[in-house]
């Protein structure tokens, strides 16, 4: 059994109904830790990721998962954890 846990960033601003889905759905993944960063507080963030929030980073890979996404998708997207 693998006890170590998968790390995700997602990105989320205040006010956004699909990101607090996006979290409700994050909670339901016990094996993975989800480190939350609002993008309103950084213009380059914004700038990125204003028009596509909810978004779910892997730190490690640099690889991105846009909303919408299922916990298939994330399962899949993330590998075996």
């Amino acid at each position: 059994m693998n006890t170590s846990s998968t790390r995700l960033i997602l990105y989320h601003t205040a006010g956004c109904h699909l990101c607090d889905e996006a979290r409700q759905l994050l909670t339901r993944i016990p094996e993975i830790t989800v480190e939350e960063v609002e993008i309103g507080d950084d213009p380059l963030l914004t700038e990125r990721y204003g028009m596509r929030i909810p978004v779910l980073l892997q730190p490690e890979s640099g690889l991105s998962l846009d909303w919408p996404f299922t916990l298939n998708a994330i399962r899949q997207w993330t590998g075996p954890i």
